[in-house]
């Protein structure tokens, strides 16, 4: 789905609409993700959607640097949000590439502590 370069991107109307869509669905997801993490712990309200993943990440769930790359992506997510036909395909090409090298790193986190610690 994700075409090799930014150009091509570019030149496909309907694939970086897709691609759009599909970065801001994966980051609302992983917010919604660590939002249950932080709720069911009873750790309290992250300030902003980024501070979510700076929460995970001083009690241990996350690596500092899985979630500083976490919280940048949380801009991505507001600029495709808020500016949807702005969007630069290099940026976003630029975005989603880093994100999918992002997921696996997150749910595995996610899934080590959540085996490893009991709620509450």
């Amino acid at each position: 789905m994700l075409p090799a370069d930014s150009a091509a991107l570019a030149a496909d109307k309907d694939r970086l609409d897709l691609v759009a869509f599909r970065v801001y669905l994966v980051m609302q997801e992983a917010v919604d993700l660590a939002t249950h993490v932080i709720a069911d712990h009873g750790w309290g309200p992250a300030g902003s959607l980024r501070d979510h993943f700076s929460m995970l990440a001083s009690r241990g769930v996350l690596d500092a640097a899985l979630a500083n790359e976490l919280s940048a992506g949380v801009k991505v997510q507001n600029l495709i949000g808020h500016a949807y036909a702005a969007l630069d395909p290099v940026k976003l090409h630029a975005a989603a590439i880093a994100l999918d090298r992002l997921v696996d790193p997150f749910c595995a986190a996610v899934l080590v502590f959540a085996e490893g610690s009991p709620a509450g």
